[in-house]
């Protein structure tokens, strides 16, 4: 029996998660509307209804997108980000300034490496720990489920694809209590670590979040700590936790007051990948041919380590996206009265995943269109596609539909939340 969660978190870059039982995302942009129940507001009970209004729900959708890839972002100082609740939520924590907390496997696919990262950073807080900024690798671009965990070569990955000076930033301004490290910091000096397993805690369930205000993290972590004999409270000895598994690790819904909701997801805008990126999906975005009421946009998964567990074959991913397609295609022709079918831009690492799925819309009278077409003869921007990874090719092209602005989206159960 598969595990469903009973909360579902707003993700980063979708809320059409990495980890869903099937894949179909499809989305018609049709102008300057706003957002059509893309990033939906949690599903919360008791008291927390009366705390978000609906202006709150909709209103930082568009932020982020905004915040982070658009050329305004470019030249965005620490005080146009906004995160008081971050601020109060530091401000009520009891800090150990010789207490650091280092997440050293953050190893999935860059969807994901968002939530883990978000939960280093949330873990941090709870611990009231300084943080070293983790150690991240990344899956293989042509073996997709190695993920070279382990590997050194591999393990300082983090400032090659976020914008770390960014977290170190707003981080430090939120949170001055908190010292916030480099990835590619020093080992500290006469630090003792200690190696914490939040999966070891009782109840624990992968990808269902776990730690809240009543079964904290820091609960945890003291409990464990002394069971090995370590104070976390010594003013002279510094001590590292270590850990390694940092995917959907805490529950920021079960919170009565919001604040732990609304702290986290002002933590999403600390989280952004590195300049020169951001600068390519403005230029795609920019595209002449994806003029904003012209395209039907489709996230298409190809990873073929996850096919049949997480979503279906390329085949039958293409099947279905096209049967739905053919649906909104109709209501499309018959609003514009001319007859002709949108184009379809195609999300995807996978360059012969694209041209499958462009052989077989072509048989039903569509015309597909991707990030390297898009760009034409901009031969510098094809030079930095082609030094992308397979994740990278696929998120920053993912994110060109999530800029505009109204989309019809057919959603499927997911089970992870960024």
């Amino acid at each position: 029996m598969k595990l469903v969660p009973t909360t579902i978190q707003i993700s980063i870059f979708s809320a059409v998660a990495v980890l869903g039982f099937e894949f179909l995302a499809i989305w018609l942009i049709l102008g300057n509307g706003s957002y059509n129940g893309f990033l939906r507001r949690p599903t919360f009970t008791g008291a927390l209804g009366k705390h978000l209004g609906d202006n709150e729900d909709s209103g930082w959708r568009d932020r982020y997108y905004r915040e982070v890839f658009t050329e305004s972002a470019s030249n965005r100082t620490t005080d146009t980000i906004l995160t008081a609740n971050l601020a109060e939520l530091c401000q009520a924590i009891t800090w150990r300034p010789n207490l650091y907390l280092n997440c050293t496997r953050v190893s999935a696919g860059l969807f994901n490496q968002v939530n883990e990262i978000k939960n280093c950073i949330r873990m941090a807080i709870d611990t009231g720990a300084n943080l070293i900024l983790p150690s991240s690798s990344e899956r293989d671009s042509e073996r997709l489920n190695n993920f070279h965990t382990g590997e050194i070569a591999w393990k300082r990955q983090f400032r090659q694809r976020w914008d770390e000076e960014h977290i170190m930033s707003h981080l430090g301004k939120a949170c001055p209590q908190m010292k916030v490290l480099p990835s590619d910091e020093p080992p500290i000096s006469n630090a003792t670590h200690i190696l914490i397993d939040p999966k070891g805690s009782p109840g624990f369930k992968e990808y269902l979040g776990h730690f809240d205000g009543t079964r904290t993290f820091r609960d945890y972590v003291d409990k464990t700590s002394s069971e090995k004999g370590t104070t976390l409270n010594s003013t002279i000895s510094p001590v590292v936790l270590e850990i390694e598994w940092t995917l959907l690790v805490i529950n920021p819904e079960n919170d009565p007051t919001g604040l732990d909701w609304r702290a986290w997801t002002e933590i999403s805008l600390l989280i952004r990948p590195t300049e020169s990126h951001r600068r390519l999906v403005q230029k795609i975005s920019e595209a002449e041919s994806l003029r904003k009421d012209t395209y039907i946009g489709v996230h298409l998964r190809v990873e073929h380590d996850a096919v049949g567990k997480w979503w279906d074959d390329l085949e039958m991913q293409v099947s279905k996206n096209l049967n739905s397609i053919d649906v909104v295609a109709k209501r499309f022709r018959e609003q514009r009265g001319d007859g002709k079918n949108p184009f379809i831009y195609v999300a995807c690492g996978d360059k012969k995943g694209i041209e499958r799925f462009r052989e077989l819309a072509a048989l039903r009278g569509y015309i597909v269109l991707d990030k390297w077409g898009v760009l034409g003869n901009d031969t510098e921007s094809l030079s930095e596609i082609e030094k992308l990874s397979f994740d990278e090719r696929g998120l920053y092209a993912r994110v060109v539909i999530l800029l505009h602005r109204r989309q019809y989206e057919k959603r499927p159960r997911t089970v992870s939340r960024n």
